[in-house]
């Protein structure tokens, strides 16, 4: 067995990802990813099962990097409400100024579902910061939760579903080009059903 070479796996996931920012998943095949790389399919199956794995991985890349962002715009606040605020507008902004790689990574790549539970778990990096953050304002009496991750993963999937429908066109015409005002409301009522004050 050959041993793996370290730069193989970033130009696999690059220009992979610079084929997902044209085609949807299902028009990709390995030898496309292949192609794009400039080397043999056999090469990217020594590293990946197959292409759903190499997009999940992709995936996850993103999430970890949306996730640094979140702990940066919450780094800014200077009370856990406003840190908390700050951390969701960041996922917020994320989204509509990468419109067609948070739609892959929300929904257009197959779920890890088969995948170890521990990396299931690293899915959901970006909820765990916010669980973080609730946590922390519900032990300083700012913010109220019974079940924070509930109430995080309630956030995350509503605020999602928001972004997706003015992405892609869903809600009322007049929010089609203003999307943060429909996203603000929904963020609003959030922070008002948490946040003590």
């Amino acid at each position: 067995m050959r041993n793996p070479n370290p730069d193989i796996m970033p130009l696999i996931k690059k220009r992979t990802l610079e084929l997902l920012m044209q085609k949807n998943p299902d028009q990709i095949g390995m030898r496309d990813i292949a192609k794009n790389c400039k080397i043999t399919a056999t090469s990217i199956y020594h590293y990946y099962r197959d292409k759903d794995k190499l997009f999940q991985a992709i995936s996850l890349d993103c999430l970890y990097e949306l996730n640094e962002k979140i702990k940066e715009a919450a780094q800014k606040g200077n009370s856990f409400k406003s840190q908390t605020k700050n951390a969701i507008s960041a996922f917020r902004d994320w989204c509509f100024e990468n419109p067609r790689l948070s739609l892959l990574v929300m929904e257009g790549i197959k779920s890890a579902d088969d995948a170890s539970p521990e990396l299931i778990e690293e899915y959901y990096v970006c909820n765990r910061t916010g669980e973080e953050l609730l946590k922390k304002a519900i032990e300083k009496g700012t913010a109220r939760s019974e079940n924070p991750r509930l109430d995080i993963g309630i956030l995350v999937s509503g605020l999602w579903g928001c972004i997706e429908s003015v992405l892609l066109k869903k809600s009322d015409v007049e929010y089609w080009e203003k999307g943060r005002v429909f996203t603000d409301r929904f963020i609003s009522l959030w922070m008002d059903s948490i946040f003590i004050n």
